[in-house]
């Protein structure tokens, strides 16, 4: 076999995407597509941490050889390969319990929903359902986005922020609504919730999720 075959074996054997490996090489996916095309040859640096992260040899890589491939596990894992597999699973965690707690609270928020004032019951069942449900709507798109790229990233957990706390602020623009048509004294008279500390959850999601990464900063070798 060829190199590039080699290469395109191996990472499917991993379950890598080309952008996966790219990402843990610091190439482009470009980069990664010719060298499975047998176009081009990685850098001998980059040979090294290829045969380091698939726990084959250099030799193995570059010379003609047998079309069984190596064995994939070692004795003990490498941490650091757990964390990029299943690293996710603690998002998928996160959004468990928000599940839970929205599951929880649904006995509660049946009861506000029989309150006379309709407007009233909806804004009650909101307060008691939203948080529950944003952290799990939350959870879950961060450990989609997580387990779509391979690996942990600042903007996969910038828009998990930007969707929990965006979902936390409909209670607070509910509350403003419902003080300005309802009667005095029946509205809510505010939300629970701090505006204030949902707008800084906001900016920093947003933060996280467009500051340029170092990939995008710097021009990556080939």
């Amino acid at each position: 076999m060829t190199f590039g075959e080699k290469l395109q074996k191996l990472r499917a054997r991993e379950g890598l995407s080309q952008d996966a490996l790219a990402e843990l090489l610091n190439v482009s996916r470009q980069a990664v597509s010719r060298w499975e095309r047998d176009e081009t040859m990685p850098e001998t640096e980059k040979v090294v941490r290829i045969s380091d992260h698939f726990h084959v040899t250099t030799d193995y890589l570059l010379k003609d050889g047998p079309e069984h491939f190596p064995p994939a596990s070692r004795p003990l894992p490498d941490p650091g390969d757990v964390w990029r597999k299943y690293g996710f699973l603690l998002a998928w965690a996160l959004a468990l319990w928000g599940a839970i707690l929205c599951l929880r609270m649904l006995p509660v928020a049946a009861i506000a929903f029989g309150i006379d004032n309709r407007l009233a019951a909806v804004y009650m069942s909101v307060v008691y359902l939203l948080p529950g449900a944003s952290v799990a709507a939350g959870g879950a798109l961060w450990a989609r986005r997580w387990r779509r790229a391979g690996r942990f990233r600042r903007q996969d957990l910038g828009w998990a922020l930007v969707l929990g706390g965006g979902l936390m602020m409909l209670p607070v623009c509910l509350a403003g609504v419902l003080d300005r048509f309802l009667p005095e004294g029946e509205g809510p008279s505010g939300s629970p919730y701090s505006g204030k500390l949902l707008l800084i959850v906001l900016a920093l999601g947003l933060l996280l999720a467009f500051l340029p990464s170092r990939k995008r900063r710097d021009k990556k070798p080939e």
